[in-house]
């Protein structure tokens, strides 16, 4: 097989940190208490005009409130108006420096629009506030992987990890040790992924890479055919043909 590494599936969070409600508000007026509610509502029902509308009509009597220019931004990101996305997640973060979300939504919209290197810078200054803040982690290390920095990808699912229940993102570090001559550490990420009860194609297919690598063909197989399985039970068709024509092929 061709030593050869594969995209990982990048995931991105974006904070949604509307006021907890329970009813509708007007659209023409700021209910603070049923802001949350009836905006969320709007957008699950892909009616972002109203949401702007509810969220507007609170940003003309709180025009110093962090928390609702970073709503206004994730809903003008929804709508693709990403340079009016930008300037409200930038106005959020000017009133409330120390606020993570705007920063999250920020570096999110950046990821949308191909620009990774800005996404990283907005994603390190966040990381002078809350170094520790496990989203911006996450957000941080999709970055370092496009970019190929591996090392502070690594860093940074460090982190992530640190939180028994992100267990998934052993695979993402797996990765990111492969990609950086690793393949011992990937390795034990990928075991450490699987003893967690997670399973996937992707993970016994880099295993797989991993052990071929390390020139230990034997295990290198037994991995890939597992991936191939797996690859089935997941409807991959695409995956498991590939791999099924290099068996034929062997």
């Amino acid at each position: 097989m061709n030593k050869k590494y594969f995209g990982v599936a990048l995931v991105f969070i974006t904070a949604f940190g509307f006021i907890q409600l329970n009813s509708y508000a007007e659209p023409s007026k700021c209910n603070m208490q049923t802001l949350g509610q009836t905006a969320m509502n709007y957008i699950r029902n892909k009616d972002y005009n109203n949401a702007l509308g509810v969220i507007d009509a609170c940003i003309a009597e709180h025009p110093n409130n962090a928390t609702l220019y970073n709503n206004r931004g994730n809903v003008l990101m929804e709508m693709g108006k990403f340079n009016e996305a930008a300037f409200a997640y930038q106005k959020s973060i000017n009133i409330n420096p120390k606020f993570t979300a705007p920063y999250n939504g920020l570096s999110t919209l950046y990821m949308k629009t191909g620009q990774a290197e800005k996404g990283l810078e907005v994603l390190m200054d966040l990381k002078e506030i809350a170094p520790n803040d496990s989203v911006a982690a996450l957000n941080r290390a999709s970055f370092e992987l496009i970019l190929k920095n591996y090392n502070a990808a690594i860093e940074d699912y460090t982190i992530v990890l640190k939180d028994k229940k992100n267990s998934v993102y052993y695979k993402d570090r797996a990765y990111a040790y492969l990609a950086n001559s690793n393949p011992e550490k990937a390795i034990s990420d990928y075991e450490n992924y699987l003893k967690a009860g997670h399973e996937s194609g992707e993970a016994y297919k880099y295993m797989g890479i991993a052990y071929e690598v390390m020139g230990n063909n034997d295990k290198a197989m037994e991995y890939f055919r597992k991936a191939a399985d797996q690859y089935r039970k997941e409807n991959n068709l695409e995956e498991y043909n590939n791999l099924m024509r290099i068996f034929r092929a062997g």
